[in-house]
């Protein structure tokens, strides 16, 4: 797998049921990656830690 967009990424997973509802999430501070708060635009690749927060 190569690296992708974070927003892009946790629609894939299905963590989350549209992009739109994955931005809002990472501009809301739900998600982080690597133990930094992340953008929908953070770029993930394998090996990197994803923390959400979604109800």
């Amino acid at each position: 797998m190569e690296s992708t967009r974070l927003d892009r990424w946790l629609w894939s997973v299905r963590l989350t049921k549209t992009r739109p509802d994955a931005a809002a999430a990472c501009r809301g501070g739900h998600v982080r990656v690597n133990d930094r708060l992340a953008k929908p635009s953070t770029t993930v690749a394998p090996g990197d830690e994803v923390r959400a927060r979604l109800g």
